[in-house]
């Protein structure tokens, strides 16, 4: 059916990104970027069912960054079966969250490495980027730089 504001209204694509290392799916979900919604924001969200290790080393982007993690039971928004680390700041501090979790990464602060150790029950991976055009993920450690 066709209506008046049909241009703000659209289906995301189902997107997966797979390591380059070993070819594993690290992304498998539903993806929506600047060019379809027309202003500079790009998110993503999956289920989670099982552990994995990100593909990403400590880098920085210039761009604002928000990840979170909701757990799958709508009964309960607060069952939360899973643990995910995370390291922070050039120092890596490490995080490990066992609750519903929401982290804000200002442009320019490392992050990564980033693990999901457990998974008891389905949890929802949720990354939201502000950014058009012309965003980058520079490594951080020149270890990890090509």
């Amino acid at each position: 059916m066709a209506g008046k504001y049909d241009q703000y209204i659209f289906n995301p694509p189902r997107r997966q990104i797979c390591a380059q290392d070993d070819g594993r799916i690290v992304f498998d979900g539903l993806w929506t970027n600047y060019n379809q919604i027309g202003y500079d924001f790009t998110f993503g969200h999956q289920f989670v069912t099982k552990p994995f290790v990100s593909n990403n080393p400590t880098h920085t982007h210039n761009f604002h960054e928000i990840l979170a993690w909701y757990g799958g039971n709508p009964e309960d928004p607060e069952d939360f079966g899973a643990e995910i680390v995370l390291y922070i700041g050039e120092e890596l501090v490490k995080y490990v969250f066992t609750k519903p979790t929401v982290v804000s990464l200002p442009k320019d602060m490392p992050h990564c490495p980033l693990e999901i150790t457990r998974v008891d029950s389905p949890i929802i991976q949720i990354e939201m980027m502000f950014i058009g055009e012309g965003g980058t993920r520079e490594p951080f450690f020149d270890k990890d730089k090509k």
